[in-house]
C-alpha cells in the first residue's frame, strides 16, 4: 500500500468512526449486538461496511392510566389509586398522572365490599383498554378483611387489605406490560444491509412479532338468555342487559333472545333503597335458573352511590358492574351443555 493509500484509508476509518459516534449520540440510547466474525477473514473496511445492521431506536415503554375507581368510597378509591400508582412505578411501570400525558392503556378497577360470616369480603376487577376503548386484559381477585361492629363494610377495609390488592394487582399488570413491551420490540422490523454473498435484492429480513390468542371458550354450546333487567333507575334496564350479554358472550356462552329448550335465564333486578346523608344503597340480584326454571343460585352485589347518580345514564358503572357478576355467573353455568 503506498503513502497515499494508507493515508486515505485512515481518513476513511476516522469517517466512518465520526458517523458512527454522532448516530450514537442522536439516538440517545445505544443498541448492542454480536456477530461472529464481524470483521470478516479479510479485515477489509468494505467488509465491515457490507455487515453492519441499521440500529433501530427503542420503542417508548407502554404507559398506563389509570381511571376512577368504581364502587369504593371516594377516599378509598383516592387511596387505592395513589398505592396502585406507587406500586406500578415500583415494577417499571409507566404512568400517566396528568391529563396531557401520553397514555397507551387505561385501567379501571371495580371494587365491591361486603359483610359475610367469616368477615369483609373484597373484590376486585381491573380492566386494562386499549385506546380504542377494547379489553385487552383483566385482572380479578379476592381480600378477607376482618370483622367489624359498623354496618359498613368499607369500615373493614384497611390500608393492609389495600396495599394487598394494590401489590399483587401491580405484579400481575407488571408482568403482562413486559409482555407487550416484548411483543412490540419483536414487531419493529430489523434492517440490514447485504451481508456478503447475500444477492442485492434479497428481502431484509425481519422478525414476527410472537403470536396472541383470544379469550378461551367454554367446551359445548351452553346458551343462555339474559332478558331486560327491572327495577334500575336510568338507562340501567338497557346498560346492564346489554352489559352482561356482552360478558357472558366474550367468555363463551351463546346468547339466546327467547326461551326454549335447553336455554338457562339469567335474570337481574335492581333495589335502590331510601337516601340518608347523600348516599342510597343499591342491590343487584342475578338470578340463575336452570332449563326448567329450577333456581341454580344468586349473585348479589351490593353497594352505596351518591343520591341520584344513577338517575340517568349509567355508562360504564354497567359495564363495571357486569364484569363482576359474570365471575360468579359462570360459575354457576354448567361447563358445558348437558344436552
Amino acid at each position: 500500500m503506498t503513502t497515499i493509500d494508507a493515508a486515505a484509508a485512515r481518513h476513511l476509518r476516522k469517517r466512518v468512526a465520526l458517523a458512527a459516534l454522532a448516530s450514537f449520540l442522536a439516538a440517545g440510547v445505544g443498541a448492542c449486538s454480536t456477530n461472529s466474525n464481524l470483521l470478516g477473514s479479510s479485515g477489509d473496511e468494505a467488509q465491515v461496511l457490507s455487515q453492519q445492521t441499521a440500529v433501530q431506536p427503542a420503542p417508548a415503554p407502554s404507559r398506563i392510566t389509570i381511571a376512577p375507581v368504581i364502587g369504593a368510597p371516594e377516599a378509598v378509591g383516592k387511596q387505592l389509586t395513589a398505592q396502585l400508582t406507587q406500586d406500578l412505578e415500583q415494577k417499571s411501570v409507566s404512568v400517566a398522572k396528568a391529563p396531557t400525558d401520553r397514555a397507551d392503556f387505561t385501567l379501571r378497577g371495580y371494587i365491591v365490599a361486603a359483610r359475610e360470616k367469616t368477615g369483609t369480603k373484597v373484590s376486585y376487577i381491573w380492566d386494562v383498554a386499549d385506546p380504542t376503548g377494547k379489553r385487552v386484559n383483566r385482572i380479578t381477585g379476592e381480600e378477607l378483611a376482618g370483622g367489624t361492629d359498623s354496618r359498613d363494610p368499607w369500615a373493614a377495609v384497611t390500608p393492609a387489605v389495600m396495599q394487598s390488592i394494590t401489590s399483587k394487582t401491580a405484579t400481575s399488570l407488571g408482568a403482562w406490560m413486559q409482555s407487550q413491551s416484548a411483543v412490540a420490540s419483536a414487531a419493529q422490523p430489523v434492517q440490514t444491509a447485504a451481508l456478503p454473498g447475500t444477492p442485492a435484492n434479497a428481502a431484509p429480513v425481519q422478525t414476527p412479532p410472537d403470536a396472541t390468542t383470544g379469550s378461551i371458550g367454554r367446551n359445548g354450546a351452553v346458551t343462555a338468555l339474559v332478558p331486560s333487567v327491572t327495577g334500575a333507575p336510568g338507562d340501567g334496564s338497557v346498560s346492564l342487559t346489554s352489559a352482561l350479554q356482552r360478558e357472558l358472550s366474550r367468555s363463551g356462552i351463546a346468547l339466546a333472545d327467547r326461551a326454549a329448550d335447553g336455554t338457562y335465564r339469567v335474570e337481574g333486578k335492581v333495589k335502590v333503597g331510601q337516601s340518608k346523608d347523600g348516599k342510597q344503597p343499591i342491590q343487584i340480584d342475578w338470578h340463575v335458573k336452570d332449563p326448567h326454571g329450577k333456581q341454580l343460585g344468586t349473585v348479589s352485589q351490593k353497594n352505596e352511590i351518591p343520591q341520584g347518580s344513577l338517575d340517568g345514564s349509567w355508562g360504564k358503572v354497567a359495564d363495571a358492574a357486569a364484569a363482576a357478576a359474570a365471575q360468579g355467573i359462570l360459575k354457576l353455568l354448567p361447563a358445558k351443555s348437558v344436552n
